[in-house]
């Protein structure tokens, strides 16, 4: 009994398409809270163990969703299962004061000191945050790259919320 390579041809395609993961795809409406309980949905929606460096000491468990036809990634600890990190580089996320990737933003005025605080491989100043109305009433830090030419400037590469942000008093 011969068989058909046709069926088999015909599922390598599907088989491919599901074995390729795109970001999770949780019915959020808007971004869960820092220290809120993750979702289950979120939790259980990418199942690849994927973890994410969130401070230069810590790495937690996370995962990438669109809300709203905007990417985040978002983090969370393993043992409470509560929201540690918020993040996202989407040329859409825009603030309400217009904040928004790609901005090229002042961080220090001639004759005062820089505020900015490093976090990982970027910087913060604690002075270029926003809220997001859509969003609640959650603060965003601008995370800035120092522009090589003029250390007075920084470029916006993304914002966050995390709890392992340490800024000066």
């Amino acid at each position: 009994m011969q068989r058909s390579l046709v069926p088999t041809l015909f599922a390598l395609p599907v088989c491919a398409l599901l074995l390729s993961a795109p970001p999770a795809h949780a019915q959020l409406k808007s971004p869960p809270r820092l220290g809120a309980p993750i979702p289950a949905s979120l939790d259980t929606a990418d199942k690849h163990e994927k973890r994410c460096r969130t401070s230069d000491t810590q790495v937690d468990p996370c995962t990438e969703i669109e809300i709203g036809n905007i990417r985040y990634t978002i983090a969370w600890d393993e043992q409470t299962k509560a929201i540690t990190y918020l993040f996202t580089n989407d040329r859409s996320f825009l603030t309400d004061n217009g904040l928004a990737v790609g901005n090229s933003l002042r961080v220090a005025d001639a004759g005062q000191s820089d505020t900015t605080v490093p976090y990982m491989k970027w910087m913060i100043d604690p002075k270029w945050k926003d809220t997001d109305a859509r969003l609640g009433t959650a603060v965003w830090y601008a995370v800035l790259h120092k522009d090589s030419l003029d250390h007075s400037f920084g470029d916006v590469v993304g914002f966050v919320q995390s709890r392992y942000i340490q800024l000066k008093p």
